[in-house]
């Protein structure tokens, strides 16, 4: 298997999530969560949280962005109650204008640093979060504070050994460099998770349909929805809008322009 994490030397490379080029223009281009991707994520949530009489199980979608997965989450577990937590208030503001964002309780946080009581959550969750990170661990250990015993993180990622050969890492120059430097592989996830204190750490990957044409792929990378396309050279992004522009010419229909392998690394907070 070919070697992708690099990350020992230092911080990783970030992206200013208050920037209204980044919080306004393209977050919610990054792809579709689907009804049956929500449906895969809410299946095990109930398999993991076993309901307790007389509580109200509560789960925080920490890093939540716009609300994507934390709106949709709030539908679909009505016996939850669902907070949205983001550090960045631009982001926030975008997930209060949505239709059904009262479900929500929205909370400006920072993943390292949050201000909940210990033990707070049941379930804790993670979309593409952790690569944005200076110290990855510590942020875990922050999430496996605010867990009740016998909680449950869920961290969704691409892992670099899955994610290297998507299209955005194809076709621009630069990019498997970028992220060879911040994002895991899944050992790595589920090392963090063990270093935090989780156990019961178990991981599964899956092809899960992002986009609805190659078009809305296409879209996206113009729009930089993937935070990696912000890290590079202009030259580098112009570059690789043309050859991927030109391949989804020549190849419209082509399926692998409308999946992401998606990995799914979930751990328990001992009881």
């Amino acid at each position: 298997m070919e070697t992708f994490f690099k990350r020992a030397g230092g911080p990783p490379p970030t992206v200013n999530y208050e920037a209204d080029h980044v919080a306004c223009a393209g977050f919610d281009l990054r792809g579709v969560v689907s009804t049956e991707r929500i449906e895969r994520l809410v299946k095990l949530i109930r398999q993991l949280v076993q309901p307790r009489q007389g509580h109200t199980p509560r789960l925080l979608d920490i890093g939540c962005g716009t609300g994507r997965f934390a709106i949709p989450l709030a539908c679909s577990l009505e016996e939850f109650s669902v907070t949205g937590a983001d550090a960045s208030e631009k982001m926030l503001e975008q997930a209060r204008q949505k239709p059904q964002a009262a479900r929500v309780n929205w909370s400006l946080q920072n993943v390292c640093s949050q201000n909940f009581e210990s033990g707070s959550f049941d379930v804790v969750f993670l979309s593409d979060l952790l690569h944005h990170i200076d110290d990855p661990v510590a942020a875990l250990r922050e999430c496996f504070r605010v867990l009740r015993p016998g909680g449950w993180l869920i961290s969704k990622y691409g892992a670099m050994e899955n994610i290297a050969h998507d299209p955005e890492h194809r076709f621009f120059p630069g990019t498997i460099e970028v992220d060879a430097a911040r994002t895991p592989t899944e050992p790595m996830m589920a090392h963090w998770l063990e270093q935090a204190g989780f156990n019961r750490i178990a991981s599964q990957t899956q092809e899960e349909r992002t986009r609805i044409t190659a078009e809305c792929r296409l879209a996206a990378a113009q729009a930089k929805s993937i935070s990696v396309l912000h890290l590079i050279s202009r030259e580098q992004f112009q570059q690789g809008l043309r050859d991927l522009s030109q391949f989804i010419n020549s190849h419209p229909d082509d399926p692998w322009l409308l999946v992401d392998p998606t990995t799914w690394t979930w751990g328990q907070r001992p009881a």
